[in-house]
């Protein structure tokens, strides 16, 4: 049972309730920071809303602290800045707690804190947060914000949460929707989502509220069927979820820019396979399908609105996650594979093809691409590709003018490096002489 009067969050408003009380103001702390309370889980913003005061009064009062002003129309609230994180001021006009919260989305998002240390819970919240489930509070209110089904996701993601029947029904409704959704509020929800500790939980409540459809490119990998032998947890959606939730793990140590990436990458690495799956001689097989992913993997991510930094490392980690099938693992091998993987890099990819072999259980987790890391630890390309030996000024010193050419035996050159050709800049320009002599006519 929680202590209220006890929590950390009166010390973190401690400013803030001196200036209201001063004023006989009513208010109260609402949202995520006490649900997170509750779960013992970190927050970094607190919202409260006052009772019977115009959002202008709020701005005013707060305006020495490191206020944002008044932000957003439709609701709009007065956002500040504090040294542990976002403190967000709201104003309303309903008094009674309980009228007030059935304007909110969830009741675990719900519960409602006053000043006198007292948790009111008046559409259930506790009880749902006990059960683990997400459920919503009104049926119209829901549905004025068809965002809010990516944030069943998100959430359902970040706490191991299930969602209510009904609201996934209200959700299925909200579909045809989804087209309209403002682009950055969508890429929050999924970045969010690919940062949560339980991925797969997020994409099977996307699934149980109907939402598949709106991202073509995932419901193919619905009943797509695959050999039993290698993946007897059944099809690829079933295994993608499996390989999302082991890169959570396998990209435990990862800043959030590359966690987001291998996640994304996670999702997307098998989106060629209903494209490419025949059966041959009574085995399940699926040849060219990380190829054959790699315009769908582009399509998901404009869906999401992904940021185009997160394009093209992506791509490479879904072309390339099956590299080592059908490969002798040799530095020539390697080289190429970091060379290719730019601009991402052989530390991903193998953690991807890590968080693969985990996602086929009960089968035990496989690290495909562990002698491939081993290899290029010492060949100093893990997370880069080899730097090219041969410059442009080593090909003009040799009398060739400005133009293609030079271009043309760069692009050689790099290739014989990559091949092991050589593996110094002496050796390269002994290289490149022997190479600009053979191309000089008789």
């Amino acid at each position: 049972m929680v202590d209220w009067q006890t929590q950390h969050i009166w010390q973190q408003l401690y400013p803030i309730r001196q200036r209201f009380d001063a004023k006989g103001w009513q208010w109260r702390i609402v949202g995520g920071a006490l649900r997170n309370i509750v779960l013992q889980r970190p927050y970094n913003e607190i919202d409260i809303e006052v009772v019977g005061v115009a959002i202008d009064d709020v701005a005013a009062t707060l305006s020495d602290m490191q206020s944002h002003g008044v932000v957003g129309t439709d609701k709009p609230i007065v956002r500040l800045h504090t040294d542990w994180g976002w403190l967000d001021v709201s104003v309303t006009s309903h008094a009674d707690v309980v009228e007030s919260t059935q304007y909110r989305d969830l009741t675990i998002n719900a519960l409602v804190l006053t000043p006198d240390g007292v948790l009111h819970d008046p559409q259930g919240g506790m009880a749902d947060i006990d059960h683990r489930l997400l459920r919503h509070i009104n049926d119209d209110h829901f549905g004025e914000d068809p965002v809010r089904v990516l944030r069943l996701m998100r959430l359902a993601a970040q706490m191991d949460f299930g969602v209510h029947p009904a609201t996934a029904a209200v959700a299925a409704q909200l579909l045809p929707h989804a087209s309209q959704l403002t682009p950055d509020r969508v890429w929050n929800e999924w970045r969010r989502w690919a940062l949560a500790d339980y991925p797969r939980q997020g994409l099977r409540v996307l699934q149980q509220c109907g939402w598949l459809p709106a991202y073509p490119m995932l419901v193919p990998l619905v009943s797509c069927p695959q050999d039993p032998i290698y993946h007897p947890e059944g099809d690829v959606w079933t295994h993608t979820g499996f390989v999302c939730q082991h890169a959570v793990v396998t990209g435990a140590d990862l800043g959030e820019e590359q966690r987001i990436t291998l996640l994304l990458a996670a999702l997307c690495h098998d989106l060629g396979k209903p494209y490419t799956t025949s059966v041959s001689e009574g085995r399940i097989i699926s040849p060219g399908h990380a190829t054959e992913g790699v315009p769908y993997t582009e399509a998901f991510l404009a869906l999401i609105n992904a940021p185009e930094r997160f394009v093209e490392p992506v791509k490479a980690l879904v072309r390339e996650h099956m590299a080592v099938f059908g490969a002798q693992v040799s530095p020539r091998m390697v080289r190429r594979l970091a060379a290719r993987l730019h601009p991402t890099d052989i530390d991903l990819w193998s953690r991807l093809t890590h968080a693969d072999g985990g996602g086929s259980p009960p089968l035990p987790v496989r690290h495909h691409g562990a002698e491939v890391m081993a290899l290029a630890q010492q060949l100093q390309v893990v997370d880069e590709k080899p730097v090219a030996l041969v410059r442009g000024e080593h090909v003009l010193a040799l009398g060739v003018a400005p133009g293609k050419r030079v271009g043309a035996l760069l692009h050689a050159a790099y290739e014989a490096q990559l091949d092991g050709e050589f593996s110094d800049v002496a050796d390269g320009l002994a290289w490149l002489q022997r190479y600009y002599d053979a191309q000089l006519p008789m």
